[in-house]
């Protein structure tokens, strides 16, 4: 089997088709996409307005930096809110309509239920995002941001859609209630996407202040997995704002000395998207653990005992 085909198999599971069909032939998919695209078209004609009557003597490439770095924290947020509701319901309300059952003992696997919902749930914020790339496209008629910017915010922001949904969808497989498990997802993606942010601000100024000032522009590492922060210095700082991965090392620990210069050079966006690819891995593989352990173990049967011949003998 070549890999276009183990591809095409793993994108035909069952129940990707079966959850994408019900979903959008409702009328809460599009009304959600209307809400989503309304939603940033607001925001981000308001920052233009804004942009162009606070500064009249900026130039479009400026309006157009700030436009796009607004768009794109907005839409950071929007996923971080509408992705733990997509993927926390997706175990628990098989539970709820008596069908989870019936998904232990088919043919599909622990593994293929979790990549079916996993896809299933994450596959409707992707096309949120796909269908907000006209919005940054005519950020471009302005100028201000390069190709490689683009990029970079798109990926981290569909890497944190990902990690999320793969979180949300390992609370559901712990929790029996979807209400329960919604609660829970929103609690962790809160930490990760403002509890970190606060924590490590608050340890870069303690860091800052050991060093009695001298310690530049020293930051926490704890920020180095924060998107928020990931993004805003992708967008305020060409080079990214990277540091050496000793010095990470270092602060991390709250250590004193001088700045340690081993190692690669690590951007705060590259980072937060490697620990996203670990979480993802993560919470998938706890999710097929705990759907393993409830998958009823089939025995073989053994053979039935030859009957005795007409003689008395058995055969």
């Amino acid at each position: 089997m070549t890999w276009v085909d183990r591809l095409v198999r793993a994108f035909t599971n069952p129940l990707i088709l079966k959850d994408g069909i019900s979903r959008m032939r409702t009328w809460r998919a599009p009304f959600v996409i209307t809400l989503y695209l309304g939603l940033l078209g607001l925001f981000s004609y308001t920052i233009f307005v804004l942009a162009t009557l606070g500064d009249r003597q900026a130039g479009s490439a400026q309006v157009g930096g700030i436009v796009f770095a607004a768009l794109a924290l907005i839409q950071l947020s929007l996923v971080s809110l509408f992705a733990p509701a997509l993927a926390a319901g997706a175990i628990t309300g098989e539970r709820e309509r008596r069908t989870f059952d019936m998904l232990l003992v088919s043919r599909v696997s622990p593994a293929g239920i979790v990549w079916g919902k996993l896809v299933a749930s994450v596959a409707f914020m992707l096309l949120l995002i796909l269908a907000a790339l006209p919005l940054f496209a005519a950020v471009f008629l302005f100028g201000g941001i390069d190709f490689g910017q683009f990029l970079a915010t798109q990926l981290l922001t569909v890497t944190t859609a990902i990690s999320l949904g793969a979180t949300s969808l390992f609370i559901s497989a712990v929790f029996g209630r979807t209400l329960t498990s919604t609660v829970v997802a929103y609690g962790i993606a809160f930490f990760a996407m403002v509890g970190t942010l606060i924590i490590g601000e608050l340890l870069s100024i303690a860091i800052n202040l050991r060093s009695g000032g001298t310690g530049g522009n020293d930051v926490h590492p704890l920020l180095f997995v924060n998107p928020f922060y990931a993004m805003y210095q992708l967008l305020e700082q060409p080079n990214g704002a990277p540091m050496h991965l000793g010095r990470l090392f270092q602060l991390l620990f709250l250590a004193g000395g001088s700045p340690a210069q081993i190692g690669p050079l690590v951007e705060p966006w590259v980072a937060t998207v490697l620990l996203q690819i670990v979480i993802t891995a993560l919470a998938l593989f706890g999710a097929v653990q705990l759907i393993q352990g409830w998958r009823p173990v089939v025995r073989p049967t053994s053979e039935p005992e030859a009957e005795p011949s007409p003689g008395g003998e058995a055969p």
